[in-house]
């Protein structure tokens, strides 16, 4: 199967997956977290880059970001897998690839499917049973949108969900509801349906969807089974 294209127009929300090579952790320690975060903070301020929502785990990476500046994305993850690569390989005397060879990108519908993508995002914590609560897992962005206040280098980088910010008229008010969506989230049929619309290359409404696919020859970003044997 080709590559799917990458979209380089700017200005257009992206669901960001990365995963380490062959699937190997790539955050061993706190302090691994926190460099990440530190090389997000570099490159925001380099790219310009908004960034809504993140979960950094043990072997991936989900990113809800947007770039302003046409083009950049590739450059951005580039940019990242790249630092973090060279530290990593340092830190553990390794070598060779640490992340894997190509990003996905998942074209992202700027209405209820955006504050969706993010609660999809907050929320693998917990779906891999790393955690029992999501707020207790400190690497993601869901305690700033549930209760307000996190790690503070996630607090410097995040920009707040515009579509979470019409939730409520102040803040506590949001973040009571941001905890009832996250309770409604956590069934598996609503994560499956964002999956599934991720793993496609686009997500949003049916409408939204179809002209994406035209407009930017969107492939789905799911490996193709084998093909079936003929005869024996």
């Amino acid at each position: 199967m080709g590559r799917p294209l990458r979209i380089t127009l700017p200005n257009l929300p992206f669901h960001i997956l990365n995963r380490g090579n062959n699937k190997q952790v790539v955050f061993r320690d706190k302090v691994d977290f926190i460099y990440y975060l530190e090389l997000l903070k570099r490159y925001k301020k380099e790219f310009r880059f908004k960034l809504y929502h993140l979960s950094l785990m043990p072997n991936h990476v989900h990113l809800q970001m947007e770039p302003v500046e046409e083009g950049s994305l590739s450059r951005i993850m580039h940019r990242l897998t790249l630092a973090h690569t060279w530290y990593f390989n340092k830190k553990y005397h390794a070598v060779g690839h640490v992340w894997q060879g190509r990003f996905k990108s998942s074209l992202i519908d700027k209405d209820d499917y955006f504050l969706q993508c993010g609660l999809y995002i907050e929320l693998n914590a917990k779906r891999a049973r790393l955690v029992e609560k999501p707020e207790d897992w400190s690497w993601s962005s869901y305690k700033l949108y549930a209760f307000g206040k996190t790690e503070p280098l996630v607090e410097e980088i995040i920009d707040l969900d515009p579509f979470y910010l019409g939730l409520a008229d102040d803040s506590e008010k949001r973040q009571r509801v941001y905890r009832r969506m996250v309770e409604e989230a956590m069934k598996e049929d609503f994560l499956k349906k964002i999956r599934k619309g991720l793993d496609e290359g686009v997500f949003g409404a049916s409408q939204f969807i179809d002209k994406a696919k035209i407009e930017f020859k969107i492939k789905s970003l799911k490996p193709r089974g084998r093909p079936a044997k003929v005869g024996k």
